[in-house]
């Protein structure tokens, strides 16, 4: 992920008075308006200095986007060829079409705004809401929307979901301070709504290590690396080396990421499909993704997909082409996953042996390649596996083989690192052919082959960017592709 910029300014006020938030209950004053307004100007000046830039985002404690300032310097923002993105968050009751013009009139980008809005029954209705956002529709502006997992008010936020577009993510944020957990019942239904609802119910415990290079910042210039961070990471407009001190934070003192804007700068699951700025809270998804199927999309020794996981996969199809990378065969992957299989575009088999591409032309031709090896070595190998106490399996194409597989007995876990070198020397393998170890089974392909060199050819034969794919994975077999793709997700 590239650097996400958060600013919270000394703005305390909301025209909004829901009865748990305390910021309704800050009264209007023109003086405290005109030090936030004098402190994000100095904010945006300091910003547009920024060689590195990233992506804005205000996250200010009450409703920002009802005041101009806020717009004329998203504006100033948006025009820095180093910021990519800028944005808020809100609760949408602001004027639309007037604010927006302000916003264009003082240059601003709309490709480049991003907005963040909270549904709050309390204070509006679903009919009120959504015709705030048929107005940024209309603008072709991107937005996501989201309300607190209130069970009472599931009902409300089925509506919602039913009135707004579909290319709209709508997002579930758990209730806080509910005394009680949620029901299967109510999980499920969330889950329905937002298929990352899974995500705000986990405990992400807090690491520094898997923190992503963000920087939040306060009012009078103090930078933490995230909303919730008491850690000081110096002040942005003193000439101090944050790096320096950055470094000298090695743990950081929350233990857990208790929120979106928290544990978003993690890599999980969901990141690669917001990908670059997941602070904004909109989808971006990849052209085409590449999963791993065992301890990936299959848990290590089970047959078959849970049904949760083949639900939110054919939902993900609606959105990009799937493959797969796996050092299972073709024929075991397409058994593995026959609940999903109708979606699959292809994917790299065999630990790389074999590549095949579905409807990979206007006729719908497949194009299946595999790559042979020389198995001069195979008919000595054939006769060893009494002695050495395996059992081969040999897979081909046509009269190419293209893996070979070695399982040792079951109630053996695995061999050393000593004892495969003797083996291998033992059984001949061609030196042309290469072999990976997972736990009993020994995998023989041709060298040069792999997950990586698979997919690196199926982008080839389709057009796909390096940007544009997401892979996910789960073992060190996986770490040539994960290493290699920003887009990339170890399980």
């Amino acid at each position: 992920m590239k650097r996400q910029w958060y600013y919270r300014g000394s703005l305390k006020f909301c025209n909004y008075s829901c009865s748990y938030c305390p910021f309704s209950k800050t009264t209007y004053n023109i003086q405290s308006l005109k030090k936030d307004q004098a402190a994000f100007v100095r904010f945006t000046e300091r910003m547009l200095q920024q060689k590195n830039g990233g992506a804005v985002q205000i996250v200010p404690y009450g409703e920002a986007l009802l005041y101009s300032y806020y717009w004329e310097g998203l504006a100033a923002l948006s025009q820095s060829s180093v910021i990519d993105a800028v944005g808020a968050q809100s609760n949408f009751s602001f004027p639309i079409e007037q604010m927006l013009a302000v916003y264009k009139e003082q240059g601003g980008e709309l490709r480049k705004l991003r907005l963040w809005g909270t549904f709050h029954p309390e204070m509006t209705t679903v009919e009120q809401f959504i015709q705030q956002c048929q107005l940024l529709t209309e603008q072709n502006i991107s937005y996501c929307v989201g309300a607190v997992g209130v069970p009472e008010q599931l009902e409300n936020i089925r509506m919602l979901r039913e009135k707004l577009p579909e290319s709209v993510y709508l997002w579930i944020n758990k209730m806080d301070g509910m005394r009680r957990r949620y029901t299967e019942e109510e999980i499920t239904a969330f889950t329905k709504i937002d298929a990352y609802f899974g995500q705000e119910l986990k405990h992400h415990r807090a690491d520094i290590a898997t923190c992503a290079d963000n920087r939040f910042v306060e009012a009078d210039g103090t930078m933490r690396r995230c909303n919730i961070s008491r850690q000081r990471l110096g002040n942005i407009y003193q000439d101090s080396d944050e790096n320096k001190m950055e470094e000298n934070i090695s743990v950081c003192t929350k233990k857990e990421c208790s929120c979106y804007l928290a544990y978003c700068n993690h890599k999980n699951e969901m990141t690669p499909f917001f990908w670059p700025y997941p602070a904004f809270r909109i989808p971006a998804y990849p052209k085409a993704v590449f999963f791993d199927i065992d301890g990936t999309l299959v848990p290590k020794g089970e047959r078959c997909m849970k049904e949760e996981t083949a639900e939110r996969f054919l939902c993900l199809a609606n959105h990009c082409e799937i493959y797969l990378a796996t050092s299972l065969p073709l024929e075991m992957a397409q058994r593995k996953l026959s609940a999903v299989w109708q979606v699959i575009r292809g994917g790299v088999f065999a630990n790389g042996g074999r590549w095949r591409m579905e409807n990979f032309d206007k006729e719908g031709r497949c194009l299946d390649v595999a790559a042979p090896m020389d198995v001069c070595w195979l008919k000595w190998v054939t006769e060893q596996q009494n002695k050495y106490g395996f059992q081969m399996h040999v897979y081909q194409k046509g009269d190419a083989i293209y893996k070979v597989t070695l399982v040792y007995r079951k109630n053996r876990k695995g061999l050393s690192n000593p004892e495969q070198m003797a083996l291998t020397r033992n059984l001949k393998i061609s030196a042309s052919c290469q072999i990976l170890w997972e736990e009993n089974c020994m995998q023989i392909t041709r060298k040069g082959t792999g997950k990586l060199e698979g997919i690196l050819e199926i982008c080839k034969e389709m057009g796909y960017q390096k940007e544009e794919i997401a892979v996910f994975g789960d073992s060190q077999n996986d770490q040539k592709m994960l290493d290699y793709f920003p887009r990339s997700v170890m399980v």
